[in-house]
């Protein structure tokens, strides 16, 4: 994590060095990424550099970090323009960012999408590590809409959420790095809809009622 020398700096100069990093990882894998190169673009003299962040480890994790709240912020909006459907929101979401990869919209969703693209080596793990998962689901937790969900306990909500995170970020990962085609959709497409419908075969009568 950024140190307060960072974020005290002034917003312009924050912006400069995250977005010189942003291009630095989104055109090299990780391990190729130069700090050289991004302190060079961003005018940071090296020393001031680690006055920053503890090294290129600790600035790539803020990064993606930032686009992570990002992606939390558009699920948020996407639970919003669908009703409170969670299900509708996650494929929204798949296709904002996939549609954002193509645009490639320097420090937003599209960058994010090109940076995992770049780095096929990176644990689907190591990106789950960076969610505060907790946080994520008491924001998302507001825009849901109980009705259109089988809620049967109090925590079913929050075990809810924690399942297709669980499941869906990795999905969500590949398909960013397969670069969104429709195959990788179609099996988001189909994993949302048999969490949506259950797994449970169900008698006659629920089928009838």
């Amino acid at each position: 994590m950024p140190t307060a020398t960072f974020l005290n700096l002034p917003p312009e100069k924050q912006e400069r060095l995250m977005d010189a990093a942003s291009r630095e990882f989104a055109s090299k894998p990780y391990n190729e990424a130069s700090i050289n190169r991004i302190i060079q673009e961003a005018g940071v003299p090296r020393g001031s550099f680690y006055m920053y962040f503890q090294d290129k480890e600790d600035l790539f994790r803020y990064l993606v970090q930032g686009y992570l709240d990002q992606m939390t912020m558009v699920l948020e909006e996407a639970l919003v323009r669908q009703g409170g459907d969670v299900f509708a929101a996650l494929l929204y979401l798949y296709d904002y960012i996939t549609q954002k990869r193509e645009a490639y919209d320097l420090g937003g969703m599209g960058a994010m999408a090109v940076i995992v693209g770049q780095n096929s080596g990176m644990q689907k793990s190591a990106l789950l590590e960076m969610v505060d998962s907790e946080a994520v689901m008491a924001r998302l937790r507001e825009k849901l809409n109980p009705d259109l969900l089988d809620l049967r306990r109090e925590r079913d909500v929050v075990d809810l959420l924690a399942v297709l995170l669980t499941v869906l970020v990795p999905l969500i990962y590949a398909g960013l790095q397969s670069g969104g085609d429709s195959e990788h959709r179609e099996h988001l497409a189909n994993i949302l809809a048999i969490l949506q419908r259950g797994m449970a075969a169900k008698s006659k009568r629920e089928e009838n009622e």
